[in-house]
């Protein structure tokens, strides 16, 4: 609601009032409320030493199969996805470098896609992911997405 108010004021006194308002906190707490809220996920395409991709079994997705992610929490994305990967399987990987960001909906959210590698550990089941597999690219476990193989696809044949 408070959004919509203020983007009814020209953007020439929105910047006019931010330069001008003494109170930092207080141009801090209007900027935020007006701003449009979204996630930020971290995703991933995790390699072992052989090359093959790992994927997780998830316990609550219809199509089960996919890569590793998660929501991040106040962390750097790399750091976020390195948690979410230890705290869902027991594996401690290695993030290499941010490969494609993507907006999307439901729920409104940024989807930062990294490669990584497999650096140490045996999973351990979770309350989240159930099994791990290691794939070789279109030796698909059944129950991955359609979106997930194309991801993987373009990432890996972009290097």
């Amino acid at each position: 609601m408070f959004s919509k108010l203020i983007n009814l004021i020209p953007r020439d006194w929105l910047v006019t009032m931010y330069k001008h308002m003494p109170f930092t906190g207080l141009k801090n707490w209007i900027v935020y409320r007006a701003q449009h809220k979204f996630l930020v996920a971290v995703l991933a395409i995790i390699t072992n030493e052989k090359g093959q991709i790992l994927l997780l079994k998830h316990e609550y997705r219809e199509q089960p199969w996919g890569i590793p992610g998660g929501w991040m929490e106040l962390e750097s994305p790399e750091d976020g996805l390195e948690r979410e990967i230890s705290e869902e399987t027991g594996l401690k990987v290695q993030i290499t470098g941010l490969a494609k960001a993507i907006y999307g909906t439901r729920p409104n959210r940024v989807d930062l896609l990294f490669k990584g590698k497999i650096l140490e550990g045996t999973f351990k089941p979770s309350s989240e992911i159930s099994e791990i597999c290691y794939c070789e690219v279109d030796h698909w476990p059944v129950g991955l997405p359609a979106e997930q193989i194309k991801l993987i696809k373009e990432i890996l044949s972009d290097g």
